[in-house]
């Protein structure tokens, strides 16, 4: 990069001005704009274009509209700064460490909760030794210029490995970018969230999260078909549907469609709805895809890794809450059917939402499954290795996460109820 120290004091300085009280601080974000945007010129001409258009953004910034608009080109701004600065060596392998990092310490802190001495000995070496951390492992000492790795290595190889990575990159001006970049996306994503719903409220304004819901989804489907009425209808007949299929959790979590909503917006749902183009399916399935990746902590990420779900599990020290995955899986499924109208695509779209419904009853049952066993480290190993399994059903190198499940029981059964017929 042409002028990575530089682009980063630029960086933090935009992020400094936009903690501050909006609108009072509209002078401040407007000059701290113009000298980023000015600084990016420099990198290429699409991080120039993200530069100019923030620019752009920021000029007569008087409204919740508009301030959103700041923090979605913000966010594109530092995406493409963040796929330069990782385009370097030093980018290349402080990526390739991150997850390795993350697990390091997700591990410690697991430890540190651990009932008994006998976890400190046994869960490091059980975890390194699950197919997704030595896939990780390999990748990463191969950017080092590192021999393979043997099948059996510790955290404290990793360890290595990362001090070794540390010495090699820290001279590189690129390093400090990409470390803040990583540190900085996760909070500009919940504060992009805040704008968005800013952007419809009045000052003082409270507002239900099923109406802001409502909110959401319309924007993405480009319709106005859906409002709480519709969202509280839709939760009864999920509700009611998992309750014929013997889903008590998922009832009992139904029973506040606010609680529902709520979840889905601030753990699932993309930061700001995009519209979406209804002439191509394949939409719904990157919703889901940044969706999956949202819930397990990587709003970034377009796509969920086999380490992200490690790394997510070992993190919470117990399985993730299925049943509320699925219980909104079944409600966007429900909601977006009843706000388009009938047609093929409908279908198409429909159809790949209903079949992650099934993915996620698969999830909800292994965790019903294994939770009992997760008292030993051999139980852990293998809740481990089959929930990877469950998202990775076609291996770990490469392949996408799956967005359906093994069998079509939900898809079939959830068809009567959206269409009254079997499929």
């Amino acid at each position: 990069m042409t002028n990575a120290t530089e682009l980063l004091s630029r960086l933090e300085e935009m992020s400094r001005c936009m903690a501050l009280p909006f609108p009072n601080s509209t002078d401040e974000v407007y000059t701290a704009c113009c000298a980023l945007a000015d600084t990016a010129e420099a990198e290429g001409p699409e991080i120039a274009a993200a530069g100019l258009d923030l620019a752009k953004a920021v000029e007569g910034v008087s409204d919740g509209t508009s301030n959103l608009r700041v923090h979605l080109r913000l966010q594109t701004l530092m995406a493409r700064i963040q796929t330069a600065a990782e385009s370097s060596q030093a980018g290349r392998i402080l990526a390739a460490g991150q997850n390795l990092a993350a697990l390091l310490r997700v591990v410690g802190k697991f430890l540190d909760d651990a009932p008994e001495p006998r976890w400190a000995e046994e869960f490091p070496p059980a975890v390194c030794g699950l197919e997704a951390v030595r896939l990780e492992m390999r990748s990463f000492v191969s950017l080092l210029g590192w021999p393979t790795p043997p099948d059996r290595f510790g955290l404290e190889e990793i360890d290595q490995a990362l001090q070794s990575a540390g010495q090699l990159i820290g001279p590189a001006p690129e390093a400090p970018l990409c470390l803040y970049l990583a540190s900085a996306g996760p909070g500009l994503v919940k504060d992009t969230h805040l704008a968005w719903i800013d952007s419809h409220l009045s000052d003082g304004e409270a507002v239900a999260p099923t109406e802001v819901y409502t909110w959401y989804w319309n924007e993405t489907l480009g319709e106005a078909a859906l409002d709480e009425a519709k969202v509280g209808e839709s939760a009864a007949t999920v509700s009611a549907f998992a309750k014929a299929m013997g889903l008590d959790e998922v009832v009992d979590y139904l029973a506040d469609p606010d609680q529902v909503t709520y979840y889905g917006l601030y753990n699932i749902l993309p930061t700001a709805p995009t519209r979406w183009n209804l002439e191509d399916a394949s939409i719904a399935s990157r919703h889901l895809h940044r969706g999956l990746a949202h819930w397990y902590f990587c709003p970034l990420n377009p796509s969920l890794a086999p380490l992200d779900v490690i790394i997510g599990v070992v993190r919470t020290k117990r399985p993730y809450y299925y049943h509320r995955m699925l219980a909104h899986a079944l409600m966007q499924t429900v909601c977006v059917q009843r706000s388009l109208p009938p047609g093929i695509m409908t279908d198409a779209i429909v159809g790949k939402l209903a079949a992650f419904c099934d993915l996620m009853l698969d999830g909800y049952r292994q965790r019903c499954h294994y939770l009992p066993r997760l008292k030993t480290t051999q139980g852990w190993v293998e809740y481990l290795n089959a929930l990877v399994t469950l998202h990775f059903p076609n291996g770990q190198e490469g392949a996408p996460c799956a967005l359906s499940g093994s069998e079509p029981s939900i898809y079939a059964a959830l068809a009567k109820v959206l269409y009254g017929r079997p499929n």
